[in-house]
């Protein structure tokens, strides 16, 4: 199964390309399959000329010819018809599994590539959107592989094949054919290229209902509790509509070629068969002949029938498939330098130098100095945009800086891998998202190796163990997605557990006790301690009561660091820290 994973990326949005790409790692099933294809689809058109030899020898009969040659041309379409029958089926086997590999192919590379987009790039799309994005390119190259084999190529061979034996019978007859191929594939290649803006805008529209979709069930509760199903229920009567009318133009632009289509096999079908019968009339051609250009008519028009269809179809995949890999193949927001090195944090000392970072046109860091000494716990305080955050995602390395450098033991994070810097922190953020797994698969995902005790140990700590023993599965509980089957205090538990079990020298906590009531912060004080233990922690509260054990409090504004100190000596020194503390109400900063 390696074979069907790659390592690299496409190199553009070009759905060629892209499938060249997907089709690589299976040349070998593919050229069988290609190969099959050919050879079945020319035993298949010969079958025509097969007929005509039936024709003549049943013919001959009447004046003196042998049942012999009868019996002959009935054995050759039997073996013929064995023989396409058989090659058909080798092309299934083998197109199988180019097709599925293919498709296997194109979902791993997109999710390994979409996976390491930054922060930025989620936060403005829809998830559900960007995974049917992936759904579509991978299911656009099944039918590729399936329109390029069993269609257009089996189309290729039969028009060779159909005109090599009609030139036999009157080139006259094979010009007619060979200018009724050209005219309809040069004028259906034509009107595809023309629909395909039409396809990538309805497949643009579907994009966007989709994400409308998972945006209103993911907060179906909301809607219900403001009991404003008719207003979005209004808002997706006027998607569905514009989604509608771009259907209707994609698909009637399709059915104005099948008109062309059927007007041309109408004029050259009928001019090859007067043809034929003014030639047999002539005594040119025999009666066998007369069946082999019915039969050529009969079987290409049936392919240049579907033409129409599968080219409008193959527009359709191809928009889909453009317009998925314009979304997804974007420029990495923030890559991994060129031989980056495996960053390995052993005490955790950060020193933020000269930093300076926009979100857009817009400062939030103007030459921002910080030094946090290895194991010291840092509280971070201030009004909402700050850009408290901000800093803790510029640790992670979620935004990439203007200038300035973030440094960790020493070493630049921008010149070390992201993973492996990620590695070495342990982060409990303000509102924790499980995976749709058990809780001890979610507990553990910072430690995929840890024991079952440890696991319970971790959660035991975090003050999470009484409720997942309540559960009916108990640690084997699924948690919905997203988490959504448990309340915020337990999700925020078991993230404070799974960051427990990890153990990593560096902890950032982004109100980490904001979903628990009152009674479990206190339950967990003694655990959160235990889990600051020996680590350089980072955290932002605007609780200030949770902070008054913290080494150190930084007081930020728009940007920059305005004050710091202990909380003693912030409350001492009467400015902003002093203010917010005295404008408390109930243990909570006022924004």
């Amino acid at each position: 199964m390696k074979s069907l994973w790659r390592e690299d990326f496409p190199k553009d949005t070009n759905p060629l390309h892209f499938f060249l790409f997907c089709s690589r790692p299976y040349w070998k099933p593919a050229t069988i399959a290609l190969i099959a294809v050919i050879i079945a689809g020319s035993l298949s058109a010969s079958i025509a000329y097969v007929f005509k030899l039936i024709a003549n020898a049943a013919a001959a009969l009447s004046v003196g010819g042998s049942y012999e040659e009868l019996a002959l041309a009935c054995g050759m379409l039997v073996l013929f018809l064995f023989l396409a029958k058989a090659f058909w089926r080798i092309s299934g086997f083998a197109g199988m599994r180019w097709a599925t590999g293919a498709r296997a192919t194109a979902r791993q590379t997109l999710t390994s590539y979409v996976t390491l987009h930054s922060r930025a790039y989620f936060s403005d799309r829809f998830a559900g959107s960007i995974a049917n994005k992936i759904s579509q390119a991978g299911g656009g190259m099944l039918e590729i592989v399936e329109k390029v084999l069993w269609d257009f190529l089996e189309l290729i061979v039969a028009s060779i094949v159909s005109l090599i034996i009609a030139f036999f019978v009157s080139p006259i007859i094979a010009s007619i054919l060979f200018v009724w191929l050209l005219t309809v594939v040069v004028i259906n290649m034509y009107f595809a290229r023309k629909r395909r803006p039409l396809s990538m805008h309805a497949q643009a529209l579907e994009t966007k209902l989709t994400g409308m979709t998972v945006d209103l069930l993911s907060n179906i509760t909301t809607m219900q509790e403001y009991a404003r199903r008719e207003f979005e229920m209004d808002n997706f009567k006027d998607a569905i509509l514009e989604r509608r009318v771009a259907g209707l133009k994609n698909w009637g632009f399709s059915e104005y070629v099948l008109v062309l289509n059927n007007i041309l096999q109408f004029i050259f079908g009928s001019a090859m068969l007067f043809i034929a019968v003014l030639f047999m009339h002539s005594g040119i051609i025999s009666l066998g002949d007369i069946i082999l250009v019915i039969t050529v008519i009969f079987r290409i028009e049936g392919h240049l029938q579907s033409l129409g269809n599968n080219i409008n179809r193959m527009s359709n995949t191809w928009g889909e498939v453009e317009e998925s890999l314009r979304e997804i193949v974007a420029p990495h927001e923030i890559a991994d330098i060129a031989n980056a090195s495996t960053c390995s944090i052993s005490v955790g000392e950060i020193h933020l130098k000269d930093v300076s970072f926009k979100y857009g046109d817009i400062p939030i860091f103007e030459k921002l100095n910080l030094f946090i000494p290895a194991g010291q716990r840092v509280g971070i305080v201030g009004r909402s945009g700050a850009g408290k955050s901000t800093l803790m995602r510029i640790l992670l390395r979620h935004h990439e800086l203007n200038s300035g450098a973030v440094m960790i033991d020493g070493t630049d994070i921008a010149s070390v891998t992201q993973d492996s810097l990620r590695c070495g922190i342990s982060v409990v953020p303000q509102e924790p998202l499980l995976f749709h797994r058990t809780i001890s698969e979610n507990i553990a995902y910072g430690k995929p190796d840890a024991s079952q005790a440890e696991i319970e140990e971790a959660a035991r700590l975090a003050q999470a163990d009484d409720f997942i023993k309540r559960l009916e599965e108990g640690y084997g509980s699924l948690v919905g997605e997203r988490g959504v089957k448990l309340s915020g205090g337990e999700r925020q538990r078991i993230a404070i557990a799974r960051a427990i079990l990890k153990n990593a020298p560096i902890l950032l906590m982004d109100e980490a006790t904001a979903s628990l009531d009152s009674e479990s912060e206190v339950a967990i004080q003694d655990a959160l301690k235990e889990l600051m233990k020996g680590k350089t922690v980072i955290a932002i509260a605007h609780r200030l009561s949770t902070l008054r054990e913290m080494d150190r409090i930084i007081v930020m504004d728009r940007g920059k660091i305005i004050e710091e100190g202990s909380h003693e000596e912030l409350v001492n020194l009467g400015g902003t820290y002093s203010e917010l503390w005295n404008h408390q109400a109930g243990g909570f900063l006022q924004e």
